[in-house]
């Protein structure tokens, strides 16, 4: 393959992610296709037929390549929203439900990263419900969090105005954030 086919080959998926992407917006094809795959198949990930893709329709093969769009689709939510991720050995994951339909759809880091999809006997009680994610619908949390996040911004910059160092701003802030980890971390060790 030379080097331009190759440069246009990576264009064309790059085009091709971009669209998928926008399309989660506006439509529940997507979804409605992992609720029907993973009938199938309960657990798979991206590179879980890359030596045994003869199980797959083409339309399949393509649907798990998107993984990685549609994790990214519900990261982004979540951070727009506040939501916090589910910390696991090696990676993250976010539990989503539609449908009355439970997943984890996470991204595993190693020698490099696969993003995974397990369907779940119910959904968790904390999980997205995509139709939001879908509609990017602003949760009423994330208005008051909105607030609070902008009154603590003001304080840093009246901090900053009465001519305090924003190295001293910046190491106040990292400590407490650091206490306050290694709390949440201790109330963490006592209930397991």
């Amino acid at each position: 393959m030379g080097r331009d086919s190759f440069i246009e080959k990576m264009k064309e998926q790059d085009r091709k992610k971009q669209e998928f992407r926008t399309s989660l917006a506006y439509s529940t094809d997507y979804i409605d296709w992992l609720e029907k795959f993973t009938q199938r198949f309960g657990s798979f990930s991206t590179d879980t037929f890359l030596y045994n893709d003869e199980l797959l329709s083409e339309q399949d093969k393509e649907n798990v390549f998107h993984l990685e769009s549609f994790f990214e689709e519900i990261y982004d939510y979540a951070e727009e929203n506040y939501l916090p991720y589910h910390q696991v050995s090696y990676g993250i994951y976010y539990p989503i439900e539609h449908n009355g339909v439970g997943y984890s759809i996470g991204i595993d880091y190693g020698q490099g990263c696969m993003f995974y999809c397990d369907r779940l006997d119910c959904p968790d009680e904390d999980a997205i419900e995509y139709k939001h994610v879908m509609s990017s619908v602003k949760l009423p949390n994330t208005i008051f969090l909105d607030s609070k996040l902008d009154e603590l911004v003001q304080v840093i910059e009246q901090l900053y105005e009465e001519k305090i160092p924003i190295e001293s701003i910046e190491k106040v802030a990292n400590q407490a954030i650091k206490r306050i980890k290694t709390e949440q971390s201790e109330k963490i060790k006592k209930k397991v």
